[in-house]
């Protein structure tokens, strides 16, 4: 699976991971997963504790086929998933890593909100 890098959401502390497979043109693996910097510092120099905020996986042959279990967002807390929401429209295989990744950004405030809540962080950056 290729690394297609990182979509900053709010720099230096939130991002967006961003992971593809593609064979034959047809998605064979991706991850989107909303990730917190809990050790942030305004110059986005280490320390660095990225933890998993929010993710979208799919693995064509493995446990998260979205074509069986269908798509949905696991939702983290302590680092472990607390919750799976499949609140999302039915998205076709091909352009649910697109979607995958606005849904991230388009719900990163409310996100990151309820898990710096739940961590008992973020003051430093209100």
């Amino acid at each position: 699976m290729a690394d297609i890098g990182f979509s900053w959401v709010e720099w230096p502390y939130a991002r967006i991971r961003r992971e593809l497979g593609v064979e034959g043109g047809i998605v064979t693996r991706f991850v989107f997963q909303l990730e917190y910097n809990c050790e942030a510092t305004a110059d986005g120099l280490p320390p660095h504790d990225w933890r998993t905020v929010a993710r979208f996986d799919h693995d064509l042959d493995g446990p998260h086929n979205i074509m069986e279990e269908g798509l949905h967002v696991d939702i983290y807390r302590d680092e472990e998933v607390v919750m799976k929401s499949y609140d999302v429209p039915p998205v076709p295989l091909r352009k649910a890593p697109r979607f995958c990744e606005r849904y991230l950004q388009e719900n990163a405030d409310f996100l990151i909100d309820r898990f710096e809540r739940w961590h008992d962080i973020g003051d430093t950056w209100e």
